[in-house]
């Protein structure tokens, strides 16, 4: 069984056919996860495909509205399939202030949850960690990918940052 990353504070733990394992993840996986889907997403499976798209949504809508209640509220719903069950966490897995193991809920997908409820969980796993509060969408026209940057961040990348910034003095200079 894996351990938790170093530093992280809350951790996400699933069950499949027995097993126990701790969801390692890291979100600018995911966000390039979600982004290479916008580009191409033929070369997934089709229910990556689906799982990819529900992902993009949920940030999409994130960026938009924030954390309103309607906004938990069908994150919620759409988590009502995902089944958790109460478990005793050794301190290797679930690292605790004290002596004692912690109680921990897991995740149980031997039963493979829709493509919805998969995306869903993700994403709360992704918010309920902070790491959202980084997300971006480009700003540049043409340009949907999503990324992690800092407050003052506009584009996803330095190109598409000196692109937008060609595009503009063209368009400065025909305005003359």
């Amino acid at each position: 069984m894996k351990k938790a990353l170093p530093g992280q504070e809350e951790v996400f733990i699933f069950e499949r056919l027995g097993n126990i394992h701790v969801w390692d993840f890291f979100a600018e996986e995911i966000v390039e996860a979600v982004n290479k889907n916008l580009k191409n997403g033929s070369e997934n499976t089709y229910l990556e495909n689906l799982v990819y798209r529900k992902m993009t949504e949920w940030m999409d809508r994130y960026l938009k509205e924030g954390v309103t209640d309607d906004f938990l509220n069908d994150l919620n719903a759409a988590l009502h399939e995902i089944r958790y069950s109460k478990y005793i966490l050794a301190l290797d897995i679930l690292p605790s202030e004290s002596v004692f193991p912690k109680n921990g809920y897991v995740a149980k997908y031997d039963k493979i949850p829709s493509p919805e409820a998969y995306a869903a969980d993700d994403f709360s796993k992704l918010l309920t960690s902070g790491q959202l509060k980084r997300l971006k969408r480009c700003q540049l026209d043409g340009c949907e990918k999503f990324f992690l940057g800092p407050p003052q961040a506009r584009w996803c990348s330095k190109s598409c940052g000196s692109k937008f910034r060609v595009r503009e003095k063209r368009r400065r200079d025909s305005l003359r």
